[in-house]
């Protein structure tokens, strides 16, 4: 039986309708008990008499549920309601990105925004194994506040092979799919990429980079066609950027970004929003500033695959309380328990300097000794911490205990863990009370 505006399922009240995808409906809903607006995705009644399919449905909607993250939209419960399977998910006041690009290109600044962002999210996912395929604009939604919040993971992966009509089951969207998804291939973080190196050109020249009239001949130009050079298509384009996003594009995964960070850290090291101000050229030799900035974005892309998301908050710590990136380097190294890891870290970062003047001596503060915490108030923390982030605070907690050089520096790291800012000051408050 259909969903209405104003049917009651539960505990929730039907108040409008925000989408449909392959496998869903999804609602604008109203919780009768806490009175919040909330979005309610509901599975499409034929899909959820497919046993296979709801296992299936089932453990993606667990995968969901592990990513907490500030980009990635919430998933609050999961439940049955009179026979049908419901996702509840935060609701989003904003738009998605694909009513923003209805109305052109987005301007080069913000759009490098919102890139970052989304960057940001997928790294935090592909550090857990979980891999989105289907990153287009309509799964991109834009708070009122700027803010990405990326959506559907894993929604639409089918049981088996690719699709690309009937219920609309692909393991991605055709006009966004890597070549080797098209391929029915095991795919990697490096799909993703291709797929928003795809939304990366639309956003900054207003144009899809791939066109055809047919499934046919969308799926040979995803597989053999290269895109016309995006800063052809919008002049005001930086050439880096533009190379940035031609070599998300490439067809071998193997000559793209190897990683949401590597794909994040070239993006952070053109300086988009000075490279695109009216009449200002690009410079052309970087400043020592800005050479240290893309070496700690290097930094950050190779510890993040040892050790995973937190790694950009290590950088940032280490690089103020250290001089010079030999230091830096050293510093982060000491992060990586696995030795063989370490030793591969270093190797790779002994590289990273790409101008002598990067390893001159900052103006910073000497480093301090570490503070000895109280194994109590650790546990304390780590307990309240987890009510907002899930299992991973333990490791957030032990390793900033590590590195904090005050009480205040340690409970701002974990604090900044949090993506509602009321949920973080209730969480400061409980470190107050235990100081």
């Amino acid at each position: 039986m259909p969903i209405r505006v104003g049917d009651v399922l539960g505990d929730y009240q039907v108040t409008g309708v925000l989408g449909r995808g392959g496998m869903g409906k999804v609602f604008r809903v109203r919780n009768l008990v806490s009175d919040r607006e909330e979005a309610m995705k509901v599975v499409l009644p034929d899909l959820a008499e497919d046993p296979a399919l709801a296992d299936r449905f089932l453990r993606e909607i667990k995968v969901h549920a592990s990513l907490q993250h500030p980009n990635i939209a919430v998933l609050h419960t999961a439940l049955r309601i009179e026979s049908r399977l419901v996702m509840i998910m935060e609701l989003v006041d904003g738009v998605s990105l694909e009513e923003t690009l209805r109305q052109g290109p987005v301007e080069l600044p913000v759009a490098a925004g919102y890139l970052h962002q989304i960057l940001t999210a997928l790294a935090f996912a592909h550090a857990r194994g979980v891999i989105h395929r289907d990153i287009k604009p309509a799964n991109i939604l834009i708070d009122t506040s700027g803010a990405v919040k990326l959506t559907d993971f894993g929604i639409a992966r089918s049981a088996g092979a690719v699709h690309l009509t009937g219920t609309g089951l692909a393991v991605g969207t055709l006009a966004y799919m890597s070549p080797e998804q098209i391929r029915a291939e095991e795919v990697d973080a490096r799909s993703d990429v291709y797929s928003l190196g795809i939304l990366a050109y639309e956003m900054v020249t207003g144009a899809h980079p791939i066109q055809a009239d047919t499934q046919h001949a969308m799926m040979n130009a995803q597989l053999n066609v290269m895109p016309r050079d995006p800063a052809r298509v919008n002049p005001r384009v930086p050439r880096a950027l533009a190379t940035a996003i031609m070599r998300a594009l490439a067809k071998d995964a193997s000559q793209r970004f190897q990683t949401a960070l590597e794909f994040r850290a070239a993006l952070r090291a053109i300086g988009v929003e000075a490279a695109v101000a009216p009449g200002i050229p690009a410079p052309a030799v970087p400043s020592p500033t800005a050479v240290r900035s893309v070496e700690l974005a290097q930094l950050e892309a190779r510890l993040s695959r040892a050790i995973g998301p937190i790694a950009g908050r290590l950088v940032s710590t280490a690089a103020r309380r250290y001089g010079t990136i030999s230091e830096i380097r050293q510093a982060l190294a000491s992060e990586i328990e696995d030795p063989k890891e370490r030793a591969a870290f270093l190797k790779a970062a002994s590289g990273t300097t790409t101008d002598p003047s990067a390893t001159a001596t900052m103006a910073t503060r000497p480093p301090s000794a570490p503070v000895v915490f109280d194994p109590a108030v650790l546990d304390r923390l780590t307990q309240a911490l987890a009510e907002y982030i899930g299992p991973i605070a333990k490791v957030v907690v032990a390793r900033a205990a590590r590195t904090a050089r005050s009480a205040e520096e340690f409970e701002s790291a974990l604090a900044a863990e949090i993506a509602s800012p009321a949920d973080r000051q209730r969480f400061l408050a409980v470190c107050a009370s235990n100081r």
